[in-house]
């Protein structure tokens, strides 16, 4: 059965419907895989993946999410200027101008190297610093060696930041049993006691969205939740384990219909030719708004419903459909992805990932979000 779509802002063009109530279905359904005692991270950076980072930092915090997980300062300091109180980590390092807003707010901040505990030391002047040490185990993008994890820890410590935590990122958790995976974890934990030895109250975290499902070894005592927990699955295996609900539906409007005859040539550089008399349907969503170009070639959508082909090249502000003998109006909505058709399935048409496709949806579209009764809030 499908849904209708959600009541469409002031402007009736494009629009995205953000479903709070399946953020906290999706968390849920994913801790059903922890053990009870392993605390999870909602990662809200990007603007909660293009979903509105605030929106969803307070559903996953009602929904029992433990921290919140952010790229940046700026985007730390966004939650707490809504007042948003729960414990939250930049998961990058911070630059010299950031640290002191960063302290003041109350952010926790990530150390990637040795020269990042002597600039947080020399910034921070003392003050209560809580800090996680990033570990590169094989990632090779941000953190301290493991041979040196012990050595900076240390030096974090006389420096008179508060160790909080430990962690790294895998590089290759979606793919199931990788040995990639066994062997970035068997570094991880090498380095391990004698931090906690030293830190027993540690935090320690390592599994991304793909690791929590697929990889229980990874859990330790946190799991970062962030594609799964907007409903999107890190892989054909991982959407085997867990059942998720799609946060998002990106829709749009039908502004134009035309019929036309065979031979008669739609969009940009005439590529797309009908074979049919066929109706020609004018969608007001283009790649400005969000929608990949390249998913143009062989992309659908979903119109009452059906699925119906796109018609030439997506253009800037609109594509054309190929609607067939469809009965279609201008007005009428068209779902651009969501539950007949998926994030996944326009990133494979567009050679990309359903994480590009959500975190692309463009700030001139707005946001209506629905409460767990399904009903648009502001």
């Amino acid at each position: 059965m499908k849904r209708a779509a959600a009541a469409s802002p002031a402007t009736g063009r494009t629009w995205a419907e953000v479903d709070l109530g399946a953020i906290a279905s999706n968390l849920a359904a994913i801790r059903a895989h922890l053990d009870p005692a392993v605390r999870i991270m909602a990662v809200v950076k990007a603007d909660g993946y293009g979903h509105g980072a605030v929106r969803v930092a307070r559903a996953a915090v009602r929904a029992g999410s433990d921290w919140l997980g952010v790229a940046t300062v700026g985007e730390g300091l966004a939650l707490r200027a809504a007042r948003i109180t729960a414990p939250t980590l930049v998961l990058g390092p911070a630059t010299r101008d950031e640290i002191s807003d960063a302290v003041r707010a109350g952010l926790s901040l990530t150390i990637a190297s040795a020269d990042g505990v002597a600039l947080l030391a020399r910034t921070a002047q003392r003050r209560a610093v809580r800090v996680h040490l990033k570990v590169d185990t094989g990632m090779t993008r941000l953190g301290v060696g493991v041979a040196e994890a012990a050595k900076v820890a240390r030096a974090a410590t006389a420096a008179g930041l508060r160790l909080e935590g430990v962690f790294t990122h895998l590089a290759c958790a979606d793919e199931p049993g990788s040995e990639m995976t066994r062997e970035q974890l068997t570094r991880f934990e090498s380095m391990l006691p004698a931090l906690r030895r030293r830190h027993p109250t540690l935090l320690v975290h390592a599994a991304n969205s793909a690791g929590a499902i697929l990889t229980p070894r990874s859990h330790y005592g946190m799991v970062r939740l962030g594609l799964a927990m907007y409903g999107l699955s890190p892989g054909a295996a991982a959407r085997d384990r867990v059942t998720l609900r799609p946060v998002m539906r990106l829709w749009s409007r039908v502004v134009r219909v035309r019929r036309v005859q065979p031979g008669t040539a739609v969009s940009y550089g005439a590529t797309y030719r009908v074979l049919r008399p066929t109706t020609i349907a004018t969608v007001a969503c283009g790649y400005a708004d969000g929608y990949p170009r390249l998913a143009g070639l062989n992309g659908e959508v979903s119109l009452d419903g059906v699925r119906v082909h796109i018609a030439g090249r997506v253009c800037m502000d609109y594509l054309m459909l190929d609607a067939g003998d469809h009965a279609v109006q201008p007005g009428d909505a068209v779902e651009l992805f969501g539950d007949v058709v998926s994030a996944d399935d326009v990133a494979a048409w567009a050679h990309t990932i359903s994480y590009e496709i959500v975190c692309g949806v463009g700030p001139r579209v707005p946001r209506v979000y629905l409460d767990r009764a399904r009903r648009p809030t502001s």
